[in-house]
């Protein structure tokens, strides 16, 4: 077996064969357990093939049936379309599969005639073999997609200037963020959004929005209306959900109340009613939405698309259910179609969450009970807006 670093997808396809020894199946779920991108590689892994196991028993039914039918008729024919004048000849009526050498045709002779069912049964071989080719074909794209920038695709990321609020700046953020590397000692602090996921300070945001940042801080508005304001720190990043976990360490920092929300891993159906709090201004805006598709850009399927208006700032965001429950977290939106944003599902949320536990031997207090699933958007919103931060990263 290959070293923990560097498993194969041969390692993975002898792990569900069961060809590992003891010691290597042990190695093997103990990477699943601790490293939540190899296990997303797996559960991948796994999908594939189920979904080649159910073509393939398509094939062998079709294959069957093409037998049963050789059997019984010679052979699968090739349709020639004759106009209702024309007589069915022996020349120009069939050719049969399988039979290069008939020269009769066994349908003319006995007065049978081939159905529409058993003609596509003929098509649908080819079909599946398409299928196939195709599903292997889009599987080796979506190992490339994940390990690449989406590079004029439309997407745009929902970080924002500091000096740019209320106003879309993203893609005049993006040139400084090139400009302040080339210039040493130029920085620039740009906005985005981040929520409490335990009491004791731990916060999910976007991998983009503290990527390479010099310094970090977490606010939010307090009793009087003045601004709560401590330094925090990155703690782990993903590049291929685009999630990161953050920390505050500040003494002046006392423990969150207990978060009223919770978090869902199970999938959101289309068409169901979702809402985000973030800070596209220097304030806390509730934007409502849809959930308009279960895959994100170019069928990404780590996220999701929502039918939503969302601006920079908005990015790292929790997106609610109508529950109060965490079902995703705003990443992006569509340059070209307005009012179509992405958010990250939340189970690679919870999957990063885990390998964050794992690898320091901690339980984060998280929250055990929803308090809020049966009151209304207004009191939910009352409930959880203490618990969602602005960000404000310097770079």
């Amino acid at each position: 077996m290959s070293k923990d670093n560097n498993i194969s997808s041969l390692d993975i396809e002898k792990f569900f064969d069961g060809e590992l020894n003891k010691n290597e199946r042990t190695r093997f779920e103990e990477k699943v357990e601790t490293d939540a991108w190899f296990a997303r590689k797996v559960r991948d892994h796994h999908q594939i093939r189920k979904d080649l196991t159910i073509q393939g028993n398509r094939y062998r039914i079709i294959d069957d049936m093409d037998e049963i039918h050789l059997k019984e008729f010679g052979g699968i024919p090739y349709l020639k379309v004759n106009s209702p004048e024309e007589n069915c000849t022996e020349k120009d009526s069939l050719d049969l599969l399988g039979d290069k050498n008939a020269k009769t045709n066994p349908f003319q002779s006995t007065g049978k005639f081939v159905s529409v069912k058993i003609f596509y049964t003929g098509i649908g071989v080819a079909a599946s073999l398409a299928a196939l080719i195709t599903l292997g074909s889009v599987w080796v794209a979506k190992q490339k997609e994940h390990q690449e920038v989406h590079v004029n695709s439309g997407y745009q990321d929902l970080v924002m200037e500091e000096s740019g609020e209320g106003k879309d700046t993203n893609n005049k953020a993006r040139k400084l963020r090139t400009i302040d590397k080339s210039i040493p000692g130029l920085s620039k602090t740009y906005v985005a959004t981040a929520f409490a996921i335990a009491k004791n300070g731990y916060f999910i945001t976007n991998n983009h929005v503290v990527q390479d940042c010099k310094s970090l801080k977490l606010k939010v508005k307090g009793g009087v209306g003045g601004w709560l304001e401590y330094d925090a720190r990155v703690l782990l990043n993903d590049t291929l959900t685009d999630l990161a976990m953050v920390q505050i360490v500040d003494s002046n920092f006392m423990e969150l109340g207990i978060l009223p929300f919770t978090f869902s891993s199970k999938s959101v159906m289309m068409g169901q009613d979702v809402y985000t709090l973030g800070y596209p201004k220097k304030d806390i805006v509730m934007e409502p939405g849809t959930l308009s598709s279960t895959t994100g850009l170019m069928g990404d399927t780590t996220a999701y698309q929502l039918a939503m208006s969302l601006n920079s700032g908005n990015s790292g965001g929790p997106i609610f259910n109508t529950k109060g429950e965490v079902v995703a977290v705003v990443k992006g939106k569509h340059n070209g179609k307005e009012g179509t944003g992405y958010a990250v599902r939340a189970d690679y949320m919870l999957e990063l969450i885990q390998k964050y536990e794992a690898a320091n031997d901690v339980v984060l207090k998280k929250p055990k009970y929803n308090q809020i699933q049966y009151k209304s958007r207004v009191k939910q919103i009352s409930h959880i807006r203490q618990f969602v931060f602005l960000v404000e990263a310097e770079k």
